[in-house]
């Protein structure tokens, strides 16, 4: 179980990106582009945290 514990953050991160997805289809807000930056932003800093934690 401590193995898998390691990939927490991408599930994570795909959770956050559909919701992301879904308040933006109504606002139109950001392009595809900016959705997949601040997607992988948040990865990213979801990995820093992860890492710094364990």
């Amino acid at each position: 179980m401590s193995a898998l514990i390691v990939f927490l953050p991408f599930p994570v991160t795909a959770l956050c990106a559909w919701l992301f997805y879904r308040f933006n289809r109504r606002r139109r807000w950001f392009t595809i582009g900016e959705m997949i930056f601040w997607d992988i932003i948040l990865l990213v800093v979801l990995q820093l945290i992860w890492l710094i934690w364990f």
